[in-house]
């Protein structure tokens, strides 16, 4: 049981680490900009260019979502960790 919270701990460290990269941060906005723009910028006709934005934006939410998921999971593991140790886990 330990095992598997410390690879969530471990995960959620990485996660941590990604979702503040100044670099993927900047990556990111980059790909929401570029979405909104398309979908603002369609013209009344263009269904399908609308559509594609929405799924790319929808896609780019659902990526950040689950880095925060396995973030939040690895804070809970560490928790666990602290109460049944009684001290923070060694962190590589």
């Amino acid at each position: 049981m330990d095992d598997q919270l410390e690879n969530d701990l471990a995960r959620g460290k990485r996660a941590e680490l990604l979702l503040n990269d100044p670099l993927l941060i900047e990556i990111l906005e980059k790909i929401e900009n570029t979405w909104t723009l398309k979908w603002r910028n369609s013209k009344v006709d263009e269904t399908a260019v609308r559509e594609q934005a929405f799924l790319m934006l929808a896609n780019l939410e659902e990526f950040k979502r689950e880095l925060r998921s396995v973030l939040d999971s690895g804070k809970m593991a560490e928790a666990t960790l602290i109460r049944r140790r009684g001290r923070p886990p060694k962190t590589s």
